[in-house]
């Protein structure tokens, strides 16, 4: 894990990002934290090499621009800044790991170990062994993507709505992804894939913690990751796998947009169980009108989706039987014509 150290580079940090692009001097900085401008020099020369961009002007100083890879300090910031209608006890504890091999198991065996107070919230610039739905592995290179795992406490007395509950994340995260990206046409394959140009860009993965004294879920962990920076994928996934951007575009601050995510989340689990987040999610909906082929345990459905329940489930008409049903378990394995997302 990345710790959060106090260092020299840490504090001059966190002065650039009071005020992001504005200026602060080398005297002023020094003054500040009681250093020599040699110091805030050699700080700010480390910070650089770590991967933030800061802007150095004659006479004007420094200013923080962005940063090219997750950074607890960073991301801190931009949570308080975005989020600062949450309550205190929403506001999330960050950890972000250099390296890990699941922040999902990691947060479940966490979870395990501690009942939670308030959201935690781990991130890892890399993943070795990320998952999804059905167990499946998620490709989770170094600084081009988000791997992420909310952990919220649930209230006693709280009852979940879980095929809510994972709709209803994958369109605050589309949402907050819209911020940034507002041309670009991103679509849901139900339950749990973004899809962009005909690619999965990313998933969600809802998973909760049972507590057998209380007969009930004390925890909720939301895990999502999502390719945002392009790359070559290994054989076999070129096809299926795609990212945000595209080749040759400009870089953009991972904490910024992972921000404005979790905010998202946080104020879904709100009000997500009301369906407040279905009308949004149809209209995202990959599948609506398209033939599809659904594995349901063993067996495999096809017939053509006409709807989203109110509950989240898949509607469709089978057609080996002419009959309407819903499923709320499955996973959609083909859909006709983007054979590409048999995933």
């Amino acid at each position: 894990m990345k710790k959060q150290e106090f260092s020299t580079k840490n504090r001059v940090l966190a002065i650039l990002l009071t005020q992001p692009g504005v200026y602060f001097s080398g005297d002023s900085l020094a003054q500040s934290l009681d250093l020599s401008r040699e110091s805030i020099w050699k700080a700010v020369r480390s910070l650089k090499a770590d991967g933030h961009q800061i802007a150095s002007r004659k006479k004007a100083g420094y200013a923080y621009l962005r940063s090219q890879q997750v950074d607890a300090l960073v991301l801190n910031q931009w949570l308080h800044l975005l989020g600062s209608d949450l309550v205190e006890n929403q506001q999330p504890v960050v950890q972000v790991f250099e390296q890990i091999g699941s922040t999902q198991a990691y947060a479940k065996d966490m979870v395990a170990k501690q009942p939670l107070i308030r959201p935690a919230l781990l991130v890892a610039r890399e993943q070795s062994g990320g998952y999804g739905r059905q167990g499946r592995t998620f490709y989770s290179p170094k600084d081009r993507g988000l791997y992420v795992s909310l952990a919220m406490p649930v209230p006693v007395g709280t009852q979940l709505a879980p095929s809510l509950l994972t709709t209803s994340a994958a369109v605050s995260l589309v949402q907050g992804l819209q911020t940034f990206f507002p041309a670009a046409p991103f679509q849901l394959k139900w339950v749990n894939d973004l899809i962009l140009h005909d690619h999965k860009i990313g998933g969600v993965i809802t998973e909760g913690i049972f507590d057998f004294e209380s007969q009930q879920y004390s925890a909720v962990i939301l895990g999502f990751a999502i390719n945002l920076m392009p790359g070559a994928f290994p054989d076999g996934l070129e096809s299926k796998a795609g990212t945000v951007l595209a080749d040759g575009e400009a870089d953009l601050d991972l904490n910024v947009i992972l921000a404005q995510l979790i905010v998202n989340l946080i104020k879904m689990t709100d009000t997500y169980q009301s369906g407040a987040y279905l009308p949004a999610y149809r209209e995202l909906s990959l599948l609506i009108g398209h033939t599809i082929t659904v594995k349901v345990g063993t067996d495999e459905k096809t017939g053509i989706v006409t709807g989203i329940s109110d509950q989240g489930g898949l509607i469709m008409v089978e057609d080996a039987t002419g009959q309407q049903q819903t499923l709320y378990a499955g996973e959609v394995t083909k859909v006709k014509l983007l054979e590409n997302l048999n995933l």
